[in-house]
C-alpha cells in the first residue's frame, strides 16, 4: 500500500511531536495501549489501540485543540476563538 500526500499538505517534523508532547503534560492523560488479538489475527502482525478513549472527554481530540491553541500567538487569541462541533471535540 502507497500513502500519497497532497502536493501542499504539512509535513509534522518529529521535533515538533516532542513539543507537542510537552504542551500537553499535565493537560491529556497518559493513555495504555491495548494488545488486540483480532486486529493481529486478521492482519497478521502484532496490533495495539492507543485507547485514547480513557480521556475525561473520551477522545483524542483533546490533545489537537489544546495544542492548536497553546500555539495561537497573544495578539491572535484577543480577537477570539471560535471552535464549532456537534460532539465531543467541544466538550
Amino acid at each position: 500500500m502507497t500513502t500519497q500526500y497532497a502536493k501542499n499538505s504539512p509535513v509534522i517534523s518529529v521535533e515538533n511531536i516532542y513539543k507537542a508532547k510537552v504542551r500537553l503534560r499535565g493537560i491529556a492523560e497518559q493513555t495504555p495501549l491495548m494488545f488486540n488479538y483480532h486486529l493481529s489475527e486478521h492482519y497478521g502482525c502484532r496490533l495495539y489501540l492507543k485507547r485514547e478513549d480513557m480521556q475525561v472527554v473520551r477522545s483524542y481530540k483533546i490533545r489537537g485543540a489544546y495544542n492548536k491553541m497553546a500555539t495561537v500567538p497573544a495578539e491572535a487569541l484577543k480577537q477570539g476563538v471560535v471552535c464549532a462541533s456537534a460532539g465531543n471535540h467541544a466538550q
